[in-house]
């Protein structure tokens, strides 16, 4: 009896030992994925606060052509200009700077550091299929949540898929309304175009769940729209910021004799596709694509809207970083004839979410607030199948954060955007029964 109850005792030992090392060699291997991610320690982000004219702009331009150096935001005369200068180049950019006599500020002093405070808990959390918005969840939880949401209530969502990615994921999408048999106009929203613009699919998903709450407010555009959801777009490249480069920005495509990998999917849409605010050159963040829709994310997003464009009525597809409701066009500066209607609809829409935390955003076209930009899913929208509303939102914040915006602000962003939505909705429904 004794020799088995000993026997026992070195079998509890052995057990707890072989526990422990199997802890340590989990820590280890937790240790080694986030030594494979991408790093930016030492990285800089330079803010040019302004550019006082056309020689300092085409100073900035040629800039671009630096490989140590990664454009936030595109050049700009109308506002401030990112530029993330990797440690070996920033002595040369803040000469460079000061030799055209371009003011500009240090924002950001360890890009490094500041993807690591904003962190979420990915080490502890890999397994969990649990959705919040404490946190920037993975791929993989967010279909998931969207999946039991339609598991449970199939007379209200319904899940559907408008293509796969490049590398085989499923573009899913979830279609809310209380009344799913009637035909409904369309509200579709889409995040996630950029991989590394966290904040949008959170906020996507936030209003997905705000919607299924049932709030006696919300009847109506439940009941009067069908809302058609794509939390991520780019979920390639969404995946890829979460295990490898927390800013990486393009699709996870390979295109024959290039060495770089992805396509900006923004300027991949075949409307008014290579004119302005694009690259040709595949290794650019803002490279267009070696042909329109050469994605099949930004092909399957077109398809789904060509499909559907006589009951879509307002199109919104989230971004970050600036605070701006901007309207088409981007290729131009040349307004939609119905741009006054537009505007206004937009100011109320950024009038009802400055009053939820005092946000401030500002309204118009990308060409005449922001920067030109073409082949964008937004003018894309308003050119080709006329979805009448067609809407970005550049979500927080303002600079401070930029891209890694602290978890801490998913709720917020989430909550005074939302009210933004409902305004967009109410107008909708509106307008469909004035046609009734």
């Amino acid at each position: 009896m004794r020799c088995l109850q000993s026997l026992s005792r070195i079998e509890i030992r052995f057990t707890i030992m072989k526990f422990s090392i199997i802890f340590h060699l989990s820590l280890l291997s937790l240790a080694q994925f986030a030594l494979s991610e991408k790093q930016y320690r030492g990285c800089k982000v330079f803010t040019i606060t302004s550019l006082a004219n056309e020689t300092q702009y085409n100073a900035v331009i040629d800039l671009q052509k630096v490989r140590g150096v990664d454009f936030w935001s595109e050049p700009s005369r109308k506002r401030y200009t990112d530029v993330m200068v990797y440690p070996d180049e920033q002595n040369n950019v803040e000469q460079y700077l000061a030799e055209y006599g371009i003011d500009y500020k240090v924002a950001i002093s360890d890009v490094q550091g500041a993807v690591d405070k904003g962190k979420d808990l990915r080490s502890t959390r890999q397994n969990s299929q649990e959705m919040n918005w404490k946190e920037y969840q993975r791929l993989s939880v967010i279909h998931s949540w969207l999946d039991a949401l339609a598991a449970h209530n199939p007379n209200i969502a319904q899940i559907g898929s408008i293509g796969r990615t490049t590398e085989g994921r499923d573009m899913k999408t979830i279609k809310l309304s209380s009344n799913l048999r009637k035909n409904n106009p369309i509200i579709f929203i889409d995040g996630g175009i950029h991989a590394r613009e966290w904040i949008s699919p959170a906020v996507v998903t936030y209003i997905i769940g705000k919607l299924m709450s049932f709030e006696p407010e919300d009847r109506e555009i439940m009941a009067n729209v069908d809302w058609v959801f794509l939390p991520v777009m780019n979920a390639d490249g969404y995946e890829y910021t979460h295990t490898e480069d927390r800013l990486w920005r393009k699709s996870r495509s390979i295109h024959n004799g290039n060495d770089c990998i992805g396509v900006d999917l923004n300027r991949n849409f075949d409307f008014h596709w290579g004119e302005n605010g694009v690259k040709d050159d595949p290794c650019a963040n803002t490279y267009h694509g070696p042909y329109p829709f050469s994605e099949p994310e930004s092909n399957a997003t077109a398809k789904f809207m060509l499909a559907n464009r006589n009951r879509i009525r307002a199109y919104i597809t989230f971004h970050s970083y600036s605070q701006l409701m901007l309207t088409p066009y981007g290729y131009t500066e040349d307004l939609p004839d119905d741009y006054d209607q537009l505007e206004a609809l937009g100011k109320r829409a950024i009038k009802a979410l400055e009053e939820v935390h005092g946000t401030e955003y500002e309204v118009g076209a990308p060409s005449h607030i922001l920067y030109s930009n073409s082949g964008s899913s937004r003018d894309f929208a308003k050119g080709v199948p006329e979805i009448k509303y067609s809407f970005t939102i550049e979500l927080r914040d303002q600079g401070d954060y930029k891209f890694i915006l602290p978890p801490q602000q998913i709720i917020p962003t989430a909550e005074e955007t939302w009210e933004a939505v409902r305004v967009i909705a109410r107008q909708v429904v509106q307008e469909a029964s004035e046609e009734e």
